[in-house]
């Protein structure tokens, strides 16, 4: 019985540190679907993306444009598992009027889009998964 006991405590530890080491911030489909038709559209989805200030963080010099030195920067030591998301021409294939800056649209616009696997032009919850992994502490867009 004593071994028993012993068991159940370890259990219990094991599945606290579980939920001590899992991400603190990251995202729920739910929260971001706001009208609930388990779709995520452009709008839905730039809103709760802007929430997270990752535009305004990575504009250093509040330009309202990430040149690519800043994008760089934003990206910081996350660069391979950014590159392996979206690609090592991320900043170029998002620039679409390529003045050599990302604008606020086009950052979420290019990002909402690698989002979209299926191109149908809304993020369904499959799809989201791996917005909720990037979105929480440690993610690519660590909030």
């Amino acid at each position: 019985m004593k071994m028993l006991n012993t068991v159940s405590r370890l259990g219990v530890c094991a599945f606290g540190l579980m939920l001590i080491a899992a991400p603190a911030n990251a995202a729920e489909f739910g929260e971001w679907d706001a009208n609930a038709d388990a779709r995520l559209t452009n709008e839905e989805f730039r809103t709760n993306f802007e929430q997270a200030g990752i535009f305004n963080d990575w504009d250093q010099n509040n330009d309202l444009g990430l040149s690519e030195r800043e994008f760089e920067a934003g990206i910081g030591d996350d660069a391979t598992a950014f590159n392996t998301r979206f690609g090592e021409d991320a900043f170029n294939e998002w620039d679409v009027n390529n003045d050599n800056l990302l604008s606020n649209n086009e950052l979420y616009d290019g990002v909402y889009a690698s989002y979209d696997s299926n191109g149908d032009k809304v993020i369904q919850e499959p799809e989201f998964g791996d917005i909720g992994d990037d979105m929480g502490d440690g993610g690519l867009w660590d909030v």
